[in-house]
Parts: C-alpha cells; sequence; structure tokens
C-alpha cells in the first residue's frame, strides 16, 4: 500500500536532506514504522528494534542503514551487549497536499507508517487515500483540543462516520505514544487515557 507521493515536499531550513527524508518515510510505510520504532527508543539497536518489530536482521540493517544514508540516523561509537547503539532524530519538513501544506513531524509519520500494522488505519488508508489519512492526524489534534467531534472529524474529511470516528480513535493512540518525542506535535501525552495509549501499534521498552 506505499502508492505515489501525495503531493510536492517543501523545502525547510533543514534543506536538501529533511526534503528527501520527508518524500521517503512518506512513500514507504513499512520504514515510517521502522525510523518511529527508533525514534521512540533512540537511543537503541537493531537487534532491539528488530525483536519490537518482528523483522528479521537483513530488513533492519537495511531500513537502519537507509535512515543513516538520509540524514536522519546515526550508528553512534557506544554499545549495548555488544551491538552498536542507534540515535534517530526528529524529522519535520512540510507536504503540500490537494488541500493545502501540510506539517510533516513524526506523529504524522507514525501514523502513515502504522498503516501497515493498524486494521483501521490500514483500511482507511486504503479506502480513502494518503491524504486524507495525514489530514486526519490534524482533525484528531483538534479533537484532543476539545475544538473538534469525532462526527465533526468524519464530516470535515468527507468520509461516512464510522469510518472517521474508527480512524480518529487509532490515530489518538499513536498521538498519545509519540507526541511527547516530536518537537512541532502538541504534546497530548497527558490528554490521551493510558489503556489508549497502550493500543497504540508502537512500543517502548522497558
Amino acid at each position: 500500500m506505499t502508492g505515489a507521493p501525495i503531493g510536492d515536499v517543501g523545502r525547510d531550513e533543514s534543506g536538501v536532506s529533511m526534503f528527501f527524508a520527508v518524500q521517503r518515510l512518506l512513500t514507504d510505510a513499512d520504514l515510517a514504522y521502522f525510523y518511529t520504532d527508533l525514534l521512540l527508543n533512540s537511543p537503541t539497536t537493531v537487534k532491539r528494534a528488530m525483536d519490537r518489530q518482528g523483522i528479521v536482521k537483513s530488513t533492519a540493517y537495511k531500513y537502519a542503514n537507509e535512515l543513516a544514508e538520509l540524514g536522519v540516523a546515526e550508528e553512534r561509537d557506544e554499545y549495548e551487549d555488544g551491538a552498536a547503539l542507534w540515535t534517530v532524530e526528529p524529522v519535520v519538513g512540510t507536504w503540500e497536499t490537494e488541500t493545502g501544506e501540510l506539517v510533516v513531524s513524526p506523529v504524522v509519520i507514525a501514523v502513515y507508517g502504522a498503516s501497515t500494522t493498524d486494521d483501521d488505519i490500514a483500511y482507511f488508508r486504503e479506502r480513502y487515500g494518503d491524504a486524507a489519512l495525514l489530514n486526519a492526524v490534524g482533525e484528531t489534534d483538534a479533537y484532543l483540543r476539545g475544538e473538534q467531534t469525532r462526527r465533526g472529524i468524519a464530516a470535515a474529511l468527507d468520509v461516512p462516520t464510522a469510518a472517521g470516528i474508527a480512524v480518529s480513535q487509532a490515530i489518538e493512540a499513536i498521538i498519545g505514544r509519540i507526541s511527547p518525542v516530536d518537537p512541532a506535535f502538541p504534546d497530548h501525552g497527558d490528554d490521551v487515557h493510558e489503556r489508549t495509549i497502550a493500543d497504540a501499534p508502537y512500543v517502548v521498552d522497558a
């Protein structure tokens, strides 16, 4: 379900490197999921990422090395149980859609990546497209700020009520998990119930 890019990625102060990082992460949901897992658990080892995600060694190192080539991940000269620690930096850029400019940050990337593991997000993305899914992030943020309702989210996205409610609930869990490590998104870590956050398709090592 990777498909074509949603639109044109805007260059920001981070320059060409961030431009390509945003573009790549929003055209490969598996890579976006891997990136989010590393960011959430950074610093971490590729071995621990493999265990958390249930992926094989060759795939994990392929993704880690690609993130390094994009300039958003670094293999450090520090080790844990004999394995090198990796750190990942938050990616922030913009993406031009038919409805306007969208700020792309770790929460947005995490929602896109979750389409590989979360049934509600996967269905919504397949049925209504990438732009609608990523715009649902902003609508769910508005809901958490008390400026939107679940039904209002569906209306704003022009999707059936049931679909809008389901995807916003799934996104809410991801926002609760990821927003505390996202420098460009409101921190809703204390606004989302712990039980909801526990349902997010990303885990933090104990």
